[in-house]
């Protein structure tokens, strides 16, 4: 394994870390409950052969749930469609600066590669967020009208 290049800097200053992506259990959506608040969250977007389904969170970054059923293929497949779907969120999280909660549920399909993945999650995640601010603005202004009552 080759050392990491540090980044260039300006002279005289500290030379910053190279960027890290990381997904690391905190990350991670774990127990029943929390699959299940993102469920009845309803609200789901689709594309390609994937689904997510989002919900805010109040823990202030995003985690991600995965939900890779039998129809996917055999072992082999679903695990490849799992490392490949974390790695495509572990590239996206540092632009999601919401705390949100995202399930990603796929469709019966042939192993694609990581880039397919990153495109359909970013376009997911980002109608997603876009609807989660739109139900947000619009809680906001339901409670000024009753309050204002």
């Amino acid at each position: 394994m080759t050392p990491s290049t540090p980044a260039i800097s300006a002279p005289g200053s500290k030379p910053k870390p190279p960027k890290r992506f990381v997904f690391r259990r905190r990350h991670r959506l774990i127990h029943a409950k929390q699959f299940a608040a993102v469920y009845n969250a309803k609200l789901r977007k689709s594309a390609g052969p994937i689904t997510v389904f989002a919900g805010a969170n109040d823990v202030g970054h995003p985690r991600l749930g995965l939900s890779i059923g039998r129809r996917v293929g055999p072992a082999v497949a679903r695990n490849a469609v799992k490392r490949r779907i974390r790695e495509a969120f572990r590239h996206l999280a540092p632009s999601i600066d919401d705390g949100v909660d995202l399930v990603v549920s796929a469709r019966a399909h042939e192993v694609l590669k990581t880039e397919a993945y990153i495109a359909a999650l970013r376009e997911c995640i980002g109608a997603l967020l876009r609807e989660l601010a739109r139900r947000a603005a619009r809680e906001e202004r339901r409670q000024e009208r009753d309050g204002a009552a």
